[in-house]
């Protein structure tokens, strides 16, 4: 499946919430399978926003594109950019550019996983997680972030070289890196980049040879879980029943 594909599965999640109350309240499980965006009731706007997205990802249209036409939806919806130009206004240029650029890099990754096959791991077992892109300001704390979830998983599939950031691509550090082990509160809850909110971190390809180097096993890894975004009311039933919130409450804005 393709990104584009990955993009119009995703349910739709009108929320009146915050940001940090999305992060609190509701299971990463739910939020990686919905469009969704702080504080934004309208399922029609969301629907708009899915649809741009996915042709951003075909090559349709460019992120500047892209970002103009949800611009122009929200104008006529009543915001305007003139009204502040920090992420809690809904027709920022920074806050259409961090929705754009999360949902596509989201459906990227996802596929770039369901490519993992046995003979692609047999070539390259590992990933390194490194910046792809520049940042104005760049987080500094990535190597702290990286550490932290490597000590919570015991270093499962992790090299133990402190000068680069490599795991087998089975490795639970994925995950913990996601969720924010170590207190981190600006991630996403993915086991896939990107691992918070803005950032230019992804991942490259490592070989067995390196692997070795770093004092992997590369034998020992497996494929990894394939992620995905499409809508399971089961497993999302499931995830509200672990994370400890109304489900009910939270499938009334899931389309």
């Amino acid at each position: 499946m393709n990104p584009a594909d990955i993009i119009r599965i995703k349910d739709l999640l009108p929320t009146a919430m915050g940001s940090d109350e999305l992060r609190e309240q509701v299971a990463a499980d739910i939020l990686r399978r919905s469009v969704f965006s702080a504080r934004m009731e309208s399922a029609r706007y969301l629907a708009q926003m899915r649809e741009v997205c996915a042709q951003m990802m075909e090559g349709r249209i460019s992120q500047a594109t892209a970002r103009d036409m949800l611009g122009g939806i929200l104008e006529r919806m009543g915001f305007s950019p003139q009204d502040g130009g920090s992420v809690r206004n809904p027709a920022s240029l920074r806050r259409l550019d961090l929705i754009v650029e999360t949902q596509t890099q989201m459906a990227a990754n996802v596929a770039r996983l369901s490519e993992q096959t046995p003979e692609v791991m047999e070539m390259w077992p590992a990933w390194e997680l490194t910046r792809l892109e520049g940042r104005d300001l760049p987080r500094g704390d990535w190597p702290q972030r990286w550490d932290a979830a490597a000590r919570s998983v015991g270093f499962e599939g992790v090299s133990r070289d402190y000068g680069r950031m490599v795991a087998l691509k089975d490795s639970p550090v994925w995950q913990a890196l996601g969720d924010g082990a170590g207190g981190f509160r600006d991630t996403l809850g993915n086991p896939f980049p990107p691992f918070a909110f803005n950032s230019g971190m992804g991942w490259v390809d490592v070989t067995r040879e390196e692997c070795e180097e770093l004092g992997l096993d590369p034998d020992g890894a497996s494929v990894p879980a394939e992620a995905s975004l499409a809508p399971d009311r089961e497993e999302l039933a499931r995830a509200a029943e672990k994370w400890g919130f109304d489900y009910d409450e939270i499938a009334k804005g899931v389309a």
